[in-house]
């Protein structure tokens, strides 16, 4: 498969390498790094390699089945010496998640139901991890959007086991999930950080704009969690929301005591994205963290645009975060005739790693079954 031509950017290597545990860590400030966000606004725009992928039939759902394909969230993929690799769906409409292969140009859907909650709630899942042979699906902890009510069923972190043989969830005899657990306390965990208390909370309206359904209502930035990441026992939840001033928060903890209630050691970061964007997605790399940003909760923010980003987790003492800007996506003529509605990336997986790219895949929230795209990130 040849490779998008692009400009490498501009040589960053005099910032220190960060593998995991500094990722891990994120302590040590670096002014290179600093220096080097100032060449951003040169990142290239790249279209996709391929895609949409096709994917055949497509996920199958008993409920709104066209409306539930349409809303794949967040993606889960193992490391893999081939590009062909069985990775866990996660929608934002519904109960349930799907396992699917994603190969050479193509999406090959699994039928396997994968309940992630009791069927009455509502998860909003936005977000999936895989760290060694644990999943982790995160809800939104976000209200409505169009109303601003209350969801205490997004209010969930959810883990369960792999099995290595498959790929899929690992199963009991009973067929429930193996490993299966969920935990509330990320949301009061939120709640005690300064960067956060203000925007958690019943009823806390997403952005700044009125709601659809509520405009009486005022936009309050609410706390609106879009990406989850994990290595090596820590979990990393990226906020949509609340985005202010170019930034949006990462908040670290340790999953062992997020479950178990033991010592979380949690830190907020605030990570520079750009004007009126929040963070979509992230996914660990060797380097640091992949971001995937895009427009925050304001619908005024919708030409914001949506850009891919490395962060080897170092902060300034204040607790900012400068990830170097790697590429810009054209989305352009990408929605298809049948099924899809719109395009809104919204998860990414890595592929390969080179000494010059990322080869990565992207989904879009709107395009039936994730439509996805496959992209050479320059490094």
């Amino acid at each position: 498969m040849p490779r998008v031509r692009t400009t490498r950017p501009s040589d960053c290597s005099a910032a220190p390498a960060v593998l995991a545990a500094r990722l891990a860590i994120a302590v040590a400030a670096t002014l290179t790094v600093l220096a080097c966000g100032s060449a951003a606004a040169q990142a290239p725009m790249i279209r996709p390699e391929s895609g949409p992928w096709s994917a055949g039939e497509g996920f199958q759902f008993e409920e709104e089945p066209k409306k539930t394909r349409r809303a794949a969230s967040g993606i889960a993929c193992p490391s893999a010496a081939t590009r062909a690799r069985t990775c866990l769906f996660v929608f934002d409409e519904g109960t349930e998640a799907r396992f699917g292969i994603l190969s050479e140009g193509k999406l090959t859907p699994d039928s396997e139901r994968v309940m992630l909650i009791s069927e009455d709630g509502e998860l909003d899942a936005e977000g999936a991890a895989l760290d060694g042979d644990v999943f982790y699906v995160i809800g939104s902890h976000s209200a409505k959007r169009g109303n601003c009510k209350s969801n205490a069923d997004s209010r969930h972190v959810i883990r369960f086991r792999r099995d290595p043989a498959t790929g899929r969830g690992a199963r009991e005899i009973s067929g429930q999930l193996a490993g299966y657990a969920f935990t509330g306390n990320l949301w009061s965990l939120m709640a005690k950080q300064p960067e956060l208390a203000a925007y958690v909370g019943e009823r806390k309206c997403l952005g700044t704009e009125p709601p659809d359904d509520e405009p009486q209502l005022r936009g309050q930035r609410g706390a609106n969690i879009e990406a989850v990441a994990a290595l090596a026992g820590r979990l990393f939840f990226g906020f949509r929301g609340p985005a202010m001033g170019s930034r949006a928060p990462v908040l670290a903890v340790d999953a062992a005591g997020l479950f178990d209630g033991g010592p979380t050691n949690e830190k907020v970061t605030m990570l520079h994205v750009g004007p009126r964007r929040g963070i979509r997605d992230m996914q660990i790399v060797k380097d640091g963290l992949l971001v995937l940003a895009g427009p925050d909760d304001d619908k005024s923010s919708a030409g914001a645009g949506w850009i891919i980003s490395l962060w080897d987790g170092s902060t300034t003492a204040e607790g900012t975060g400068q990830p170097r800007e790697l590429a810009r996506l054209n989305l352009d003529g990408l929605v298809r005739d049948k099924c899809d509605k719109e395009i809104k990336p919204e998860a990414l997986t890595v592929l390969e790693e080179t000494a010059s790219h990322y080869l990565v895949v992207v989904l879009s929230d709107g395009m039936c079954d994730g439509g996805p795209l496959l992209y050479w990130v320059p490094r």
